[in-house]
């Protein structure tokens, strides 16, 4: 059971709160619940019980440090010296990633003021950070989030997935080792590409290029971000990726981006860099962001077995250095 089910689990319903807060343990020692104004609220307890309280407050989340409080747990009434963030949103979706970012940032932590003040300063961020994502972004992201989904079980993937958006690459395998996703929904295998992605003596460049096809019984964006957030739920940098996307792309949205599943599952191709068309020289000095698009359908490609070998070759490699 999740952290959002577990809440939804003891919290579904209003009820009336005696004492300061309602709350249920979680791992790591993070309770979460309700406050009397039912209020969802995450709470840990201070290591430093005896510095000065913090207080700070903005319109859609509050923190504060050191504040001795009574809470009821497990149906016992306690009192601690503890810190709280609380979400004032109404939203049912942003308290929903609240709760999920929190609990991810301060498990991440060490469970200080610092740590948790941190954590406030990173979900303000993040809840102020009001995007429009594009039709090509979220195309882009269901390759991205697919891959992952196909190669969780045999590689473990989700690991090596970019922690920001824009990098060079899609997934860092190794130092050396750089996977590329590409996705199409034209007739024609082709994709846009920098040239460093293609041409570059210090990695070992493979993409994963998929055509894909619309299709009103596809398989959705909207659930492949939620079987994928299953394997990236604990690292934060990560779910804020896919947590961004849910709190600026309405739902509706990414239901209705759908794509036929098998047609996916036969289009998808591997291939090493070395055998796609390209410039074959490097960037010359003075040359900066050379771009262009390749064609890949007359091409060989590798298939799945081969290439989970090599990945766990480059694996084995790094670790035994």
């Amino acid at each position: 059971m999740n952290i959002v089910d577990t809440f939804r689990e003891h919290f579904g319903t209003l009820c009336n709160i005696c004492n300061d807060f309602s709350l249920v343990e979680c791992d790591d020692g993070i309770m979460i619940g309700v406050d009397k104004s039912a209020y969802l609220s995450v709470v840990i307890k201070s290591k430093r019980p005896r510095r000065f309280p913090i207080v700070h407050k903005t319109q859609n989340m509050s923190i504060e440090c050191n504040m001795r409080v009574t809470y009821m747990l497990n149906e016992i009434v306690c009192q601690d010296v503890v810190h709280i963030l609380r979400c004032l949103s109404d939203n049912p979706r942003e308290k929903e990633l609240f709760l999920e970012l929190a609990t991810v940032l301060i498990a991440e932590g060490d469970g200080t003021e610092e740590s948790i003040m941190d954590t406030f300063n990173l979900l303000r961020t993040f809840f102020n950070n009001k995007k429009d994502i594009s039709d090509n972004e979220l195309i882009g992201l269901y390759a991205e989030l697919f891959t992952i989904c196909v190669f969780h079980q045999s590689l473990g993937i989700e690991q090596y997935w970019q922690s920001r958006d824009r990098m060079k690459f899609d997934f860092s395998i190794t130092e050396k080792l750089k996977l590329e996703v590409k996705a199409t929904t034209k007739n024609s295998r082709t994709h846009h590409f920098r040239h460093e992605q293609l041409m570059t003596e210090l990695y070992d460049i493979y993409v994963i290029s998929y055509m894909l096809r619309y299709d009103d019984e596809g398989l959705s964006l909207f659930d492949l971000i939620k079987e994928s957030k299953e394997y990236l739920k604990i690292d934060s940098r990560k779910l804020m990726k896919i947590d961004n996307v849910l709190k600026n792309v309405a739902e509706d949205r990414l239901k209705n981006l759908r794509f036929n599943r098998d047609y996916t599952d036969v289009n998808m191709h591997i291939y090493s860099a070395m055998n796609i068309p390209k410039f074959n020289q490097l960037t010359p000095s003075g040359v900066a962001n050379a771009e262009y698009d390749c064609v890949l359908d007359n091409i060989g490609f590798i298939g799945f077995d081969d290439f989970e070998k090599i990945v766990e070759k480059a694996k084995k490699e790094t670790t035994d250095v």
